[in-house]
């Protein structure tokens, strides 16, 4: 990084000490930086400006191997001050060339940035892929794709990502293209379009459903895939798994069991599950509160194929009543809650509500 700011600087000496515009490091990469006039800049909100507005002033753009630049990234936005900066949403890619255009008053001052090439590292590495049963229902709705790190993004990641039959067919149009990742950009959420899932929706009519039932499948992650510094996977990975009839029905939370720890002790209370739940829901939609309603600290630990769950205390159990508060919003993995099924029909008639708590008494 500390070479991105170094060269950022000697572009800015070269275009003259006026230049409003110069590129700086940041802990998490790096961000544009423009001065304005004072009297334009008063006319902005201080702190978090909008995109619209941000874009109406700076834009950073990718530019192509002909030097035309692409369209403008989205990020963050602020004004401090007679200065806007610009932090991208994901960090620059090494090797590749942006520029940065400030238009104020109808005149437009710009500054392009090559980011250095970097020594080869390791590959990237597919740390894990959720849910990690092999058996899922039909009508399964998401996938998790843990990296070791950040991935190059952009529409053009889902032609790294197949559903493969068991005839070795790839299966047309099985995602829903929208790019969603965690909060460290380590992890895919990978959606199967809800639109050939949902019964009765026009694009399951015209289409069918991605997974049928009683069928072996393997979603397969592509190993031409790179990490932000152009380094590749290397090799496929591939996860078989089966499917089971559809799952359209709500968890019930009566078919759970649980087991309670002893008092004094800071053994797990545990959850035997159903079936597979959906692994981020696990690890946010369960807390434990003591006989106050005061959520209780400790660790959780998710069990095989996702269908147990438990939680140790930081602190040893004291005496008394607790609980395991589930979340109406829990999903299992074909997207049903304790409340209602993902998909339902509307004139069925209304499901009656759950006990949403689990009551139990350290001895």
């Amino acid at each position: 990084m500390k070479t991105l700011l170094v060269t950022a600087m000697l572009l800015l000496c070269a275009q003259g000490t006026d230049t409003p515009l110069r590129f700086e490091a940041t802990p998490a990469g790096a961000k544009v930086v423009a001065r304005l006039p004072a009297e334009l800049a008063g006319k902005l909100p201080t702190g978090r400006l909008t995109q619209e507005q941000g874009e109406a002033l700076l834009t950073l753009s990718l530019l192509a191997e002909n030097k035309t630049p692409g369209p403008s990234m989205f990020g963050k936005y602020e004004r401090s001050g007679i200065e806007l900066s610009f932090t991208p949403r994901f960090p620059f890619s090494a090797g590749a060339t942006y520029r940065a255009s400030l238009t104020v008053a109808g005149s437009t001052k710009s500054l392009d940035y090559r980011v250095p090439e970097v020594a080869a590292k390791a590959p990237p590495t597919i740390v894990k892929i959720y849910p990690s049963a092999d058996v899922l229902p039909a009508n399964h709705l998401r996938f998790y794709i843990y990296f070791d790190r950040p991935m190059r993004g952009g529409k053009e990641l889902f032609k790294h990502l197949a559903i493969i039959d068991d005839k070795g067919n790839e299966i047309d149009e099985p995602w829903l293209v929208d790019e969603i990742w965690d909060e460290e950009n380590n992890c895919l959420i990978l959606f199967i379009h809800p639109g050939r899932i949902k019964w009765g929706v026009e694009l399951r009519e015209l289409m069918g459903p991605v997974l049928r039932e009683k069928r072996s499948y393997a979603l397969v992650v592509r190993g031409a895939w790179t990490d932000l510094d152009g380094n590749k996977i290397g090799k496929d990975t591939i996860k078989k798994f089966r499917t089971t009839p559809e799952d359209r029905v709500r968890i019930e939370l009566a078919d759970w069991k649980l087991t309670a720890p002893k008092a004094g002790t800071r053994d797990a209370v545990a959850l035997t599950l159903s079936k597979s739940v959906d692994f981020r829901s696990l690890q946010t939609g369960l807390t434990v509160t003591n006989a106050k309603g005061q959520v209780i600290a400790g660790a959780i630990a998710i069990g095989k194929d996702e269908k147990s769950w438990s939680f140790t205390p930081s602190q040893p159990w004291q005496a008394g009543p607790h609980r395991v508060n589930v979340s109406p919003d829990l999903e299992d993995v074909a997207g049903n809650t304790p409340s209602r099924p993902f998909d339902m029909d509307l004139l069925t008639p209304k499901l009656r509500p759950q006990n949403l708590q689990f009551e139990f008494e350290p001895r």
